[in-house]
């Protein structure tokens, strides 16, 4: 992973019921249980959170406001992958040659359809994915933009057949990126909920000029239909994950399904995906450190029912991450 960035920490604060603000990047245990509240329902109003956890509102709502402020946490509307129009997702392995890998990840990271940019340890250099409507756009994203990047040399495709689990719970904030908002009522008020879910459907109401109770009623239908969720991301560094990795997996044919449905069931795992080409299934996850890392493998990957392979990769640094996708099952 790229080295921490040495951006000023946040300032000690005291709220009126005693407690302190975070001094650090590093979220502390009342700051952890906040957020654990908020992945419940990222809209649950304060004073509810504050009865759960037995201190004051107000220390409830400034310590929100401070986990956003230093980019450890975000609340955002996250779209369900399986109501948009690009269903098909790929996870592409880019080989680069006579160019700087960071400058060709940034080039790629342009492409409007490519939904995540890793730079990784060793070759293929950059891992990309990408979520399309149809073979076509498959073939047209690789021959028309990816394979006129500068430097890119050569391309592994690994299109996903079936999605167990994609979630966005760990990331880098800063390199977080929302789809493009559309034109409708409704596109339009996920988009105010990109940039805040927590804001009220009053305050979505004067930015759009429309009544708050049309907000409210087109609000709970999104949610209810699972079209979106009000979910939280956490910057990965700040709560502990020091590593980024991911892992194609062999297994037997007769065993794919019970495999997937063991690696889905691990909270550890962000993304679970059946895949084409030598490997059948992909895994994204984050590792405290070493021994962690270990772990997970030993434990979880390699535990999987009728299991042949596994090949891990680090990830270096991340250029871009859709931060509003998600898997609603």
């Amino acid at each position: 992973m790229r080295a921490k960035s040495e951006a000023p920490l946040a300032s000690v604060r005291d709220f009126p019921d005693g407690s302190r603000a975070m001094s650090t990047h590093q979220p502390d245990s009342l700051d952890r249980s906040i957020i654990d509240q908020l992945r419940q329902d990222g809209r649950k109003p304060a004073k509810y959170i504050a009865a759960e956890l037995g201190v004051s509102e107000v220390t409830i709502t400034a310590r929100i406001r401070a986990l956003g402020e230093n980019r450890i946490m975000r609340v955002l509307a996250q779209r369900n992958m399986s109501r948009l129009n690009e269903r098909i997702a790929c996870f592409i392995e880019v080989s680069v040659r006579n160019h700087s890998i960071d400058d060709v990840a940034h080039a790629l990271a342009r492409i409007d359809t490519i939904a995540g940019v890793n730079i990784t340890v060793g070759s293929p250099e950059i891992l990309i994915y990408a979520f399309v409507e149809n073979n076509l756009q498959v073939l047209s994203l690789l021959q028309h933009e990816i394979g006129r990047v500068p430097g890119v040399d050569r391309i592994e495709v690994h299109i996903a057949l079936d999605i167990r689990t994609y979630r966005s719970d760990y990331g880098d904030l800063g390199s977080g990126a929302v789809g493009a908002p559309g034109e409708d009522v409704d596109d339009r008020i996920i988009a105010l909920l990109q940039e805040d879910g927590r804001q009220s459907t009053r305050e979505i109401a004067r930015k759009l000029d429309m009544p708050a109770s049309t907000v409210r009623e087109r609000m709970n239908r999104l949610l209810q239909t699972e079209a979106i969720r009000i979910g939280v991301i956490c910057d990965a560094r700040s709560m502990g994950l020091e590593l980024a990795c991911c892992a194609y997996i062999s297994v037997e044919a007769a065993q794919i399904e019970n495999a997937l449905q063991h690696l889905s069931h691990l909270d550890e795992l962000g993304q679970v995906c059946l895949i084409s080409g030598r490997y059948n299934i992909f895994v994204l996850f984050g590792a405290r450190h070493m021994d962690h890392l270990v772990k997970v493998v030993k434990s979880h990957l390699e535990t999987a029912p009728g299991m042949i392979e596994v090949r891990v990769r680090f990830v270096s640094k991340t250029v871009k991450h859709r931060i509003d996708l998600i898997s609603i099952v």
